[in-house]
């Protein structure tokens, strides 16, 4: 049950207050917000990749390719659970336990680790006292006291660095990329075969590279 809503000035969180009929809380272990705090435009895809899949030499598509780029990449995003280009990620927990899985990934540096009041009292984590970060390529932490009265906030780098994406997630993106490209004028154009929007052969190559919650 919800008892009220609080939003606090330049954030991008809602606050929830709950109270639990039975009194026992089922701890959450994924979040329930996460936001992108620092962009990067160091795209898994570059323009040039893309021009050259297309064979495309002049300049007056740039712009549109560029689109492309962007909103494909947005799209796989969602479809395998990862980021394909780097970023830095914010999400926040209500009724964490003692262990939360950060989202999306591969994670590079937990930057920041806070707990929050419904009053929103912010008390910043001490790494290897308050919380342990566990795992390589795809993160967890380990709270030492959670806490059913307060929000977790944790801060970290996810996605693949500079030049290391995947082949398969890169030709994926660039399958896309290219029908979504050439079909843009047909109107006649017969539908194409997708499930949740990707091509058959786009999900060939993404199908080892599914994460499926985020």
């Amino acid at each position: 049950m919800i008892n009220s809503t609080k939003t606090t000035s330049g954030s991008p969180f809602q606050y929830r207050e709950h109270t639990s009929l039975t009194g026992v809380w089922t701890a959450q272990n994924f979040p329930v917000d996460t936001v992108v705090t620092i962009p990067n435009v160091d795209w898994a895809i570059t323009l040039a990749d893309a021009k050259s899949f297309l064979r495309v030499s002049g300049n007056i598509d740039d712009n549109y390719i560029e689109t492309l780029i962007e909103a494909v990449s947005n799209q796989i995003e969602e479809y395998i659970g990862r980021d394909t280009y780097e970023r830095t990620r914010q999400s926040q927990w209500d009724r964490f336990g003692q262990y939360v899985s950060l989202p999306y990934g591969p994670h590079g540096d937990v930057t920041s680790v806070q707990s929050i009041t419904y009053d929103n009292v912010v008390t910043d984590l001490v790494a290897g006292t308050d919380y342990y970060v566990q795992g390589l390529q795809f993160k967890s932490i380990m709270v030492d006291n959670p806490s059913d009265g307060q929000f977790l906030r944790v801060t970290y780098e996810s996605g693949y660095q500079p030049g290391s994406c995947p082949p398969a997630i890169r030709g994926a993106i660039l399958q896309e990329i290219s029908l979504q490209y050439k079909n843009r004028q047909s109107t006649g154009q017969p539908s194409r075969v997708s499930v949740n929007g990707l091509s058959i052969e786009a999900r060939h190559l993404l199908q080892s590279y599914m994460k499926y919650v985020i």
